[in-house]
């Protein structure tokens, strides 16, 4: 106990002489949009009647419930994974108007301002931004720094801290460093399209060995009153709901498996 306390007596004495202390850095987290939780109410509601009504089994109804309820957030989710997978996507032609501007003999500014202005969303609405923070507000650099926060993602980070670091560093390679970060991203983007292509066939064998069991389970209790029978009892119930987690389960881990890992943002 002594020793701990002198370690605890120096820390806190460093921290009062030079002044320095811990910052804790969270990540942020990644919200569901506000439609998600009425639609999943709304979704695991009627199926569970539904459910209920054609098998008049309440286990099977419930799991079939838990099932539709989950259907929004899974759409929700690809959705934003496929919105951060296109603005990605538009960072490479973004480079390429922007290396054409620059080597006409514009600045990195009103480069940076043309080539969003012809970008798809959410790029080009950041011209307005950063035309207004470069005329009215405090310069292009911290005007990147929000746009970049404002992306929240990991290309985004490093297409423009370079860009930032570009235009502080000033010069005449900016053109090559431009060209380079282009060919950079480019060349990523082709091996993670590449790699998600190779993942497909085993997404939609984790969905259909979700689906397949429960569709078998609704068949067998609406053409055999003896499963229905047995399903009501509290081993039926038991069985239904350790299928159910088991195939939850084995879903969540198959869909994990086939995903592509994201990559770290290291310049928050």
């Amino acid at each position: 106990m002594r020793g701990v306390a002198a370690v605890l007596a120096g820390a806190a004495a460093w921290i009062v002489v030079s002044g320095w202390t811990p910052s804790l850095r969270l990540p942020r987290p990644d919200l569901p949009s506000p439609w998600v939780l009425p639609a999943a109410v709304a979704a695991g509601t009627v199926a569970g009647f539904l459910a209920l009504g054609l098998l008049a089994v309440p286990a099977a109804a419930i799991a079939i419930a838990l099932l539709a309820a989950a259907v929004p957030v899974v759409v929700d989710a690809g959705r934003r994974r496929r919105q951060r997978e296109s603005i990605a996507e538009a960072w490479p032609d973004f480079l390429a108007l922007l290396k054409g501007r620059v080597a006409a003999g514009a600045t990195l500014p009103d480069a940076f301002i043309a080539a969003a202005r012809r970008s798809p969303e959410p790029l080009a609405s950041s011209s307005r931004q950063v035309e207004e923070s470069v005329l009215f507000g405090d310069g292009f650099t911290p005007s990147l720094d929000r746009l970049r926060h404002e992306l929240d993602d990991a290309t985004s980070d490093r297409v423009l801290a370079t860009l930032s670091f570009a235009h502080r560093s000033g010069g005449h390679r900016v053109g090559s460093v431009i060209s380079s970060l282009g060919v950079s991203v480019s060349d990523e983007l082709r091996l993670r399209r590449a790699h998600a292509a190779a993942l497909t066939e085993q997404r939609m064998t984790a969905t259909v060995a979700l689906v397949a069991p429960w569709a078998l389970l609704s068949l067998t209790i609406a053409t055999n009153p003896q499963a229905a029978a047995a399903y009501r009892t509290p081993t039926g119930a038991m069985v239904i709901a350790i299928g159910f987690v088991s195939t939850g389960l084995g879903f969540i881990v198959a869909r994990h498996s086939a995903r592509l890992s994201s990559a770290p943002r290291v310049m928050r």
